[in-house]
């Protein structure tokens, strides 16, 4: 349960009067502006490091022109997924049908890819050929990944350690599609799956360099985050941190009533000018009217 603002009686469940039983005080109303205060400037600091997630955040993709093009150069890399990948002809324990092997062949066979067929691939004379297909399979699927990440991480490129996270994410990647690649192409043919490269990983590996290049081109141009000025009780935040520092809670607080008040009056006098400006300005059409009603 709470405690009585005046007293700091803990009160039970019992004690659910408007009034505290120790003091007599009206615990709903107590100091209830102080309190009001307290909560807002809570709020205030509250929102100000959520506005800087938020800039961060909007700066990682649209802070300048050439974040924008990151996100698309991010995505660019999906694309030959879909276009053959190698070319490839299976025989027993491998159940996969001949042919060009992309993204959507994988999917629609996945069923023939079974803890029985990997147990028996390393078997017999051309196990160097089926574990370079294994380490090849497993790297290009590390790279897909990694690509995935990457792009969801660019969220959090302008954060601290945004800069060092993407510099490793970069190198690995290139690291994972080239060792497939190598893996692939430096295979024989004695082993269940014979296979060459096709135009798809060629433009995968290509796709993700030009993705690699434009990421490092971001973080060497580098990206300007602006953060909107935000108030705790009037007085600019970065100073109210400041404040917090050298003067005691009383000081700072009516430090803000000072600040609130000249907010206030400066609104004041910019309505009683506005209002001035609305009933004596020249309104043009109208005083000429007047000025011929009374020469006539």
């Amino acid at each position: 349960m709470a405690n009585c603002p005046k007293c700091g009686k803990k009160l039970k469940k019992t004690d659910w009067r408007q009034h505290c039983p120790e003091c007599g005080a009206n615990i709903v109303v107590y100091d209830l502006q102080e309190r009001l205060m307290k909560d807002a400037d809570i709020a205030e600091v509250q929102y100000y490091h959520f506005q800087k997630k938020v800039d961060r955040l909007k700066a990682s993709f649209i802070g300048t022109k050439l974040a924008v093009a990151r996100i698309i150069t991010s995505l660019l890399p999906a694309a030959p997924l879909f276009l053959p990948l190698v070319k490839a002809s299976f025989s027993p324990p491998v159940d996969f049908p001949d042919g060009n092997v992309n993204l959507m062949t994988v999917v629609n066979h996945f069923g023939a890819i079974n803890p029985e067929t990997l147990k028996a691939l390393p078997g017999g004379e051309a196990r160097a050929d089926s574990l370079l297909l294994i380490a090849g399979t497993l790297l290009f699927a590390l790279s897909v990944v990694l690509t995935l990440v990457h792009f969801i991480l660019l969220t959090l490129a302008c954060s601290p350690k945004g800069r060092v996270r993407n510099i490793v994410q970069d190198i690995l990647i290139l690291l994972t599609c080239t060792a497939s690649a190598v893996c692939i192409a430096a295979m024989g043919s004695a082993g269940a799956v014979k296979a060459t490269l096709a135009v798809g990983t060629y433009l995968y590996i290509l796709l993700q360099v030009v993705n690699v290049a434009v990421d490092i081109a971001v973080l060497i141009q580098g990206i300007p985050i602006t953060h909107g000025q935000c108030y705790v009780g009037g007085i600019p935040i970065e100073e109210y941190f400041e404040l917090e520092k050298t003067l005691t809670p009383e000081e700072l607080r009516a430090e803000q009533y000072r600040r609130l008040s000249e907010i206030q009056k400066e609104k004041e006098e910019k309505i009683a000018e506005d209002e001035a400006k609305k009933h004596h300005g020249h309104i043009p059409g109208q005083n000429e009217e007047k000025g011929a009603d009374a020469d006539g």
